[in-house]
This record gives C-alpha cells, structure tokens and sequence, in this order.
C-alpha cells in the first residue's frame, strides 16, 4: 500500500515537471503567405512607348549556392543546380507579365551585356523557405539595387486539393520584378536611350575593341557614360549589328532549351518540393519534441535525486522511481531524433531521385550539335568564339567610323545620373 502511494506521488510529481517543462516549450507555427502581384504597364501603354526606352533584360542564371551549403545540403548540390534554372524562370516569367521591358533572357554565363543585367545566389532553398540575394546593375555600371529576398512556403502550396495556379515561392520573384520596375520609375527617357546606346558599344567593344575606343569613357566610380555616339551607317557597327542578331538567335535557342528543361523538370521537381517540405517541418517538429522530452526527462531526474535526499523514506522511494521514470523519458527523445535524422535522410535520397530525372538535351544548330547540359556556360563561350571568328572574316578590322555631331540631344546622354521624371 505504502509503495502504491510512494508510485502515485511520483507519478505526480513527474505528470506536474513535464507539464511545466512543455507547456513553457510548446510553440505553434502559424504563417501566413500573401499573392504579391506584379507591377505593369497596360497594354496601350506598351505599345505606344518608344523602342529605344525599352530596356533589355540579362538574366544571369542564378548561383545556386552550393559553397555555402553545409554538409547535409551538399547532397543537393545537383538539385540546386536544377533549382538554378527554375527559379531564374520564374523571374523571366514576372518580369515579361510586367510588359514593361524589350527582350529579357536568362543567360548561361555573365559574359552578356545587356541594358540591365541581374544576377542572383540562392541562399536556402527548401521548399519550406526560399532565401535568395539579388543584385541589378545597368549597362552603366550603377547598381539599381542588391537586396536579400526570403518567402515561406504556406502548407496549402504543396495540398493536391488545391489548385493555386502559381509556384510556391512565385510572389519572391514578383517583387524583384517590381524592385526593377519601380527603380526604372525614377529614370528619365535620356537616360534609358543612353543605356541603350552604352550597351550596345560595350557589346561592339568585345568583338571589334579598337574600332569603338573612345566612344565610352568611365568616372572615378567606373561608371561608363558615353562620349560619341556611332552612326547608324557606320560600316564597323553594321557588322557588329549582324553578329549581335546571330548571338540574339543563339540566345533564343537557350531560352527555347530552358522552357523544355523546367516543362520536363516540373513534375519530379514538384513533387520533390512536396515531400520535402513534408520532411523538413516533421523533422523540425521531431527535433523540438525530442528537445523537450529530453529537458522534461532531466527535470524529472533532478527531482527524482532531489528526492532520494529526503530523511523520509517514502520520499526516497519516489525519488527513486522518478529517476528511472526521468531517465525512459530521456531515451524516449534520444530515439526521436534518431527518428528525425532519418527523415532527413529520406530527404537526400529525394534529392537523388530528382537528379536521376534530368538529363542533358541535344540541340541542333545548323552544321553543328550543341550539348546543353551543366557545360551550357562552356558551349556559350564556344558561340561566341565563333561569332568572333566569323566577324573577323568578314574583312580585315579598320576604323571608318563617321561620328555624329554631339548636339543639345545628344549632350544629355553625357549625365548617367538616375534622374526623376
């Protein structure tokens, strides 16, 4: 009888720390997730804006991050890779629903110059979390803006019963695209036809340097601003134009290549973002409960000591019983975070799979067969040393520029200042 009372006053004692100790733990995950549309221009007002104030858009394919993964991501290193063009889609996808831009392209390598070029590094990617840091910069050299962006997926993105008709982290890259639009807000029309102008001489530099020298110049920050604008018969810079429209065609094939890639990407990938978000908020939710039954399992132990201490002997009988009663609690969370690690494990093994369903695609151009493939980068630098090759043998590189007088119009151009309209 004595040691039934000695049990329920343990049991107590044990049911009142536990309680304690969880009860101040417990947290709740409660987030919400909002539709941040994009910024754009009407229909109208797209057409009717002037051609030269239209500025092309490079987007450089995101950095996917891996030098900053720790060892358990490392395992993704091919899935980040994969993510890369994804993610760099859906900015391409915001930013052409805006209409307020020419051509925007994603681009294998940084080597492009564009009137705008964005570059990006995924942070974190889970398919719970997207962390991303974004730089813009004109063909000037004048950063538009470097910020970090972060969205939390909602459990809903990943529910098969509901149809969202978006990307879960969709909203993250409409607000880079308004980030740009809103900063394309602040600049006057010289300045858009001057980056247009800075852009297409720095692209002319990189095939025929001597012909172009002088029509740039850069300020003490580096920033380019023009000196002479080429004429629009200029021999030299007709030839540069042709070679221009050909990498615009070879260009159009990488975008051709990546829609295939993400259309082919999204099924598995999809899926992949499902599970692992499943995995990733289990195994959070595993390790805080095994947190707390360890803290309640060493609370109940002290307790239990405390009590072997007393001069009573049904004290220490209790104290006793709440120690062992302490010490199953602690192996009860010891063994859930060996549960949780094996979830993440079946979160890597989810990442080899995704691997396993992209492979490199073929493409034909003309009279030879480009690989595109993780070596896209590579194939890129190869088009453009044909390109050179091909402008070099269209006649011997002789400057015969007529230059066009620097009137009152012209003047302006010479302030790369971002001005208010």
């Amino acid at each position: 009888m004595q040691l039934k009372n000695v049990a329920q006053q343990s049991r107590w004692i044990l049911i009142v720390t536990v309680g304690l100790i969880l009860s101040s733990c417990a947290t709740y995950e409660y987030h919400a997730t909002s539709s941040v549309p994009v910024s754009k221009v009407s229909k109208q007002e797209f057409e009717d804006a002037a051609e030269e104030t239209l500025l092309d858009v490079g987007l450089t394919l995101f950095d996917p991050g891996v030098d900053i993964m720790d060892d358990v991501s490392a395992a993704y290193a091919n899935v980040r890779e994969s993510e890369a063009v994804w993610f760099t889609g859906l900015l391409k996808s915001a930013l052409d629903r805006s209409r307020a831009w020419g051509q925007v392209r994603a681009l294998p390598t940084d080597e492009q110059i564009s009137d705008v070029m964005v570059t990006g590094k995924i942070v974190d990617s889970s398919g719970e979390v997207l962390v991303m840091e974004v730089v813009a910069t004109d063909a000037s050299g004048q950063i538009w803006f470097a910020n970090q962006y972060s969205e939390r997926a909602s459990a809903y993105s990943y529910n098969p019963e509901i149809d969202l008709q978006r990307d879960p982290f969709q909203s993250l890259f409409n607000r880079i695209a308004n980030d740009l639009f809103d900063h394309r807000a602040t600049l006057d029309a010289d300045y858009l036809v001057a980056l247009r102008h800075i852009a297409r001489v720095r692209f002319a530099q990189q095939f025929a340097p001597q012909s172009f020298d002088g029509f740039l110049a850069q300020d003490d920050d580096g920033h380019y601003y023009l000196v002479r604008i080429p004429a629009p018969d200029d021999p030299m810079l007709v030839r540069v134009e042709k070679i221009q429209a050909r990498n615009a065609l070879f260009l159009d094939v990488v975008q051709d290549y990546y829609r295939v890639f993400t259309k082919r990407m999204s099924s598995p990938y999809d899926e992949w973002r499902k599970l692992s978000y499943k995995e990733v908020v289990y195994e959070r939710q595993l390790k805080k409960k095994a947190k707390h039954e360890k803290m309640a399992g060493v609370a109940v132990i002290v307790v239990g000591l405390l009590a072997t201490q007393s001069n009573s002997r049904t004290s220490r009988l209790g104290g006793h019983f709440g120690v062992l009663q302490g010490a199953q609690l602690f192996r009860k969370g010891y063994l859930t975070e060996i549960d949780a690690s094996l979830h993440a494990e079946a979160v890597r093994e989810l990442g080899e799979s995704l691997e396993a369903e992209l492979e490199p695609s073929v493409i034909d151009l003309q009279d030879r067969s480009v690989t595109l493939s993780g070596t896209v980068a590579e194939q890129y630098r190869e088009w453009r040393r044909i390109l050179t090759e091909m402008f070099e043998a269209e006649g011997a590189l002789q400057r015969d520029s007529t230059i066009l007088p620097v009137d009152s119009a012209s003047a302006a151009l010479d302030d790369l200042r971002p001005r208010k309209q």
